[in-house]
């Protein structure tokens, strides 16, 4: 049996006295961290635990929140899903009853056109169904190089009509009017429309001056033999009306420049004594 050498004894000891102290070195750090830690611990313990009921109050809103936002997709879920059976039931209804509904529809769509181009009171065209035609007409007739008529009528001293009579009265002259004008024009592509109040246009496309005086004189006539009586009148015992008359061949100017001739021979038959025609033939020479 071999003896060991003394100094390999010593060398160990030594190793182990070093490991030891490395050892307690070690645990003795550690110790004084968590005294660190614990001590940060305590003096830090208000704001740590404020942190951690902050974190805790901002989970607990956003998972009410979720909540919240989930409840409403399920809503928008199930609306969509009955909007989409609703729609599938439209549909299927217009699939089988398709004819009918175009008919229906195309029915509604020409009576509100109709509606919203027609005069309300005297059932003759409105204004705004006027100027599209008198626009459309234009646009031919400077084509075609045609001429294009216009006349404007008035009743005379309407508004003292009115307060003599009362509206009542008023309105149904206006319907009698129209009635009267309306007989007068005979071709199919001639425009009577209710300008305003009292003013009646007439379009006859494709007419010389001498065509549109005849409309005109016809227009004077038939208002004569009616025979409305007019009781406010200083022209005479019954309705009359004043009438301005031109014809053009649309060239450069648009369709206003034969408007506002007509609506200024319109004034020059009012200056002359009402009841009658004026247009370029027949004014007098003074007149502007």
């Amino acid at each position: 049996m071999s003896v060991k050498d003394p100094y390999v004894k010593v060398l160990d000891l030594e190793q182990t006295l070093a490991d030891l102290t490395a050892m307690v070195d070690q645990l003795q750090q550690e110790r004084s961290d968590l005294e660190i830690a614990l001590t940060t611990a305590i003096e830090h313990g208000d704001a740590i635990e404020a942190q951690l009921e902050t974190a805790n109050r901002q989970l607990k809103n956003e998972v009410r929140e979720r909540l919240i936002v989930e409840r409403q997709l399920r809503d928008l879920v199930t609306t969509i899903t009955q909007k989409s059976r609703d729609l599938e039931v439209v549909l299927q209804t217009i699939t089988e009853h398709a004819d009918q509904i175009d008919l229906q529809w195309l029915g509604r769509y020409i009576e509100s056109e109709n509606a919203a181009r027609r005069d309300s009171l005297t059932g003759v065209a409105n204004r705004r169904m006027f100027d599209e035609c008198m626009a459309r007409e234009w646009a031919r007739a400077r084509r075609e190089r045609e001429p294009v008529a216009l006349l404007i009528c008035d009743v005379d001293f309407f508004k003292s009509y009115n307060d003599l009579h009362g509206h009542q009265a008023g309105d149904d002259c206006l319907r009698r009017i129209a009635e009267i004008l309306q007989s007068v024009l005979h071709r199919e592509g001639d425009l009577l429309a209710r300008y305003g109040g009292e003013e009646f246009v007439i379009l006859l496309p494709n007419t010389d001056l001498k065509g549109a005086l005849q409309v005109a004189e016809s227009v004077l006539r038939a208002i004569r033999q009616a025979a409305l009586p007019h009781g406010a009148s200083s022209v005479a015992d019954h309705l009359t009306v004043s009438i301005g008359v031109a014809t053009q061949v649309p060239a450069d100017a648009d369709e206003n420049a034969l408007f506002a001739e007509v609506d200024r021979l319109l004034y020059i038959a009012k200056q002359q004594g009402r009841d009658r025609i004026a247009t370029v033939s027949n004014v007098p020479p003074d007149t502007p």
